[in-house]
């Protein structure tokens, strides 16, 4: 079945594919890239999220299979090529797709990734735990055991609006493959050694922003660093300046993708 998927932009511009982070949806994408003009957005609702919560089977529940899905939907859209990009998980898809279709990837927008090349990052452990334990005994008993981590204690008390992104897990539709998709791509990863990304050619922009718990920026630098390509932005935290992080979002993917022709 192809990804189902919402647009935004202008249909006549440019295609730009772009993938949610973990436990959202395309709704994230559209709403994060609604005056950006210079692009047709193309955000699918990834396999265990949004209108795909049940459109796959458990065991298709990884960075892999999920890059060729888009590549399906890519071509059922009769797109050879495209700019692509993601946040968090998004970010790992995307970097999957340009390792193992590169032909089909003309440049990276990587925002807030999380995922380097080990399985079940720290950062993410939370939201693993959430996944399995609705799974385990429902949304009140995760609630209950949310509240009873260290972790998310310490996380409250130094940044609350990152603990309150991790609480809204619990409000999410909770479907097999939406509360699975929560704990298999923890477990899972995009590539295989941090060396492999010296084999993407095309032009990379990494975002990160402070103060952000699930994102480190550790992981955008690491990212960067690898890539031969990359330009490497910082933006104003997203959970402290929502409206500077998204004004800064927009202008430095549009910088990236249509810079200014020299003078």
């Amino acid at each position: 079945m192809t990804l189902p998927y919402s647009t935004v932009g202008p249909d006549t511009a440019p295609p730009l594919v772009f993938m949610h982070g973990l436990g959202a949806n395309a709704q994230q994408t559209t709403t994060a890239f609604a005056s950006l003009s210079t692009r047709c957005v193309i955000a699918p609702d990834m396999p265990g999220h949004g209108r795909a919560a049940e459109t796959s089977h458990i065991d298709a529940l990884c960075f892999e299979a999920f890059a060729d899905q888009v590549i399906d939907l890519m071509d059922s859209l009769s797109i050879g090529s495209a700019d692509l990009g993601g946040l968090s998980m998004g970010s790992g898809i995307a970097l999957n797709l340009a390792l193992r279709y590169p032909d089909r990837v003309r440049r990276l927008v990587l925002l807030r990734p999380s995922w380097l090349d080990a399985v079940r990052p720290i950062h993410l452990e939370l939201v693993a735990k959430v996944g399995q334990w609705i799974e385990d005994g429902g949304v009140r008993y995760a609630e209950d055991r949310l509240e009873d981590e260290e972790a998310y204690a310490a996380m409250k008390a130094d940044n609350p609006p990152a603990a309150a992104s991790v609480a809204g897990l619990l409000k999410r539709p909770a479907t097999p493959l939406s509360l699975a998709v929560l704990y298999r791509m923890y477990e899972d990863r995009p590539f295989a050694a941090l060396s492999d990304l010296a084999g993407v050619s095309q032009p990379a922009l990494v975002m990160s922003t402070s103060l952000d718990d699930l994102h480190p920026e550790s992981v955008a630098d690491q990212i960067a660093q690898a890539l031969p390509h990359a330009t490497r932005a910082v933006l104003p935290p997203r959970y402290h300046a929502p409206s500077g992080y998204q004004s800064a979002l927009v202008g430095a993917v549009e910088a990236f993708l249509d810079p200014p022709t020299p003078l």
